[in-house]
């Protein structure tokens, strides 16, 4: 039997072991060895995993049980384990055979699932209570105000409408993280789009007092890709110029064909503004759910804090990349790179 659990551990895809019948080591592979560089053939496991939830599951099945598992964390390297332990005997010998199921991402997945529900909970729990407030407030003290009426309707239907457009973002994160692995299908032209969103926006750039401009330096543009979902990356991230850098008085949207000595070609896609700029430390948190440099800016204009998150998620989606620059009192860009057409 002790070639068999070699061949069995040896061949094993995970990081597995087997022990003989006093818990001592028989044979690892190498994933496991990577895992547990104490482990010693001859030696006891407990001197290789120390760790109380293994170590007690080790002791039932050496104690009898026919099978066993235990949850636990490494710390270094950082990872979430679930061993499963097997008792394998026959009439001549007895031999313990443990595999281990890395669930490090699951469990990271599960973490930002909570997190996720947590702070979009939150988000919704503020325009709630407001409309909740005011319908209180309606059907009492200003039962019979019209002036209050009127007011607070309009308030009541501006947290309405931002409820909604939280509702929608978070349905659109999901469907777009549900079909992250999914190539996109049809062809998109990145020029046309950047003019119809230009031609979109330009009212409400107007009314904002900025300049929206449109710099393409790129003669073919047409990249397999959907066309709508690009859209979206544009229009999130002019609103955002328009929005955080009016204060600029002028935002540009542009294109351009790149190509580095050590790169491929790639059509870059940027969208400038001459605001107030972001803080360095900022930076590489902007693309998170619902982080907000400045929240009530961001929460008077009726942002989610989820309109860098749905870009990253697209932009990836069709093998792009983001890329944030930006420096206090200079602005930022933000500039989406697509593969381009050869």
């Amino acid at each position: 039997m002790s070639g068999i659990i070699d061949d069995l551990v040896n061949h094993f895809a995970a990081p597995a072991l087997a022990a003989d019948g006093a818990g001592r080591l028989v044979v690892a592979n190498m994933e496991a060895q990577g895992l547990f560089p104490l482990l010693h053939e001859g030696r006891p496991l407990a001197g290789a995993i120390r760790n109380s939830a293994f170590l007690s599951a080790l002791d039932d099945v050496l104690g009898g049980k026919p099978a066993a598992r235990a949850a636990f964390t490494l710390k270094k390297p950082r990872r979430h384990l679930l061993a499963l332990l097997s008792d394998l005997k026959d009439e001549e010998s007895r031999h313990i055979f443990i595999h281990f199921r890395d669930r490090s991402e699951e469990e990271n997945l599960a973490r930002m699932r909570m997190n996720f529900i947590s702070s979009a909970s939150h988000e919704l729990r503020t325009p709630l209570a407001s409309i909740l407030g005011f319908i209180e407030t309606l059907r009492g003290p200003a039962k019979n105000d019209e002036a209050a009426r009127a007011e607070f309707l309009a308030i009541m239907e501006a947290q309405a409408l931002r409820m909604k457009r939280l509702v929608d973002d978070m349905l659109n994160l999901s469907r777009i993280e549900a079909n992250r692995h999914l190539p996109p299908e049809g062809r998109a032209d990145l020029a046309d789009i950047i003019r119809r969103v230009a031609a979109l926006l330009r009212p409400r750039a107007k009314d904002l007092g900025v300049d929206l401009q449109v710099c393409i330096e790129a003669d073919d543009a047409v990249i397999q890709g959907d066309a709508n979902e690009i859209e979206q990356i544009v229009l999130n991230l002019t609103e955002n110029a328009l929005t955080y850098g009016r204060e600029g008085g002028r935002a540009r949207i542009s294109l351009r064909r790149v190509r580095d000595d050590q790169e491929s070609p790639r059509l870059a896609l940027s969208v400038r503004d001459w605001g107030p700029g972001i803080e360095k430390k900022h930076i590489p948190r902007l693309t998170e759910r619902f982080y907000r440099v400045d929240k009530l800016v961001s929460r008077n204009a009726g942002g989610t804090g989820l309109g860098l998150a749905i870009v990253k998620h697209l932009a990836g989606r069709h093998g792009a990349w983001l890329d944030i620059e930006s420096q206090p009192g200079k602005g930022a860009r933000f500039t989406v790179s697509f593969p381009a057409p050869a």
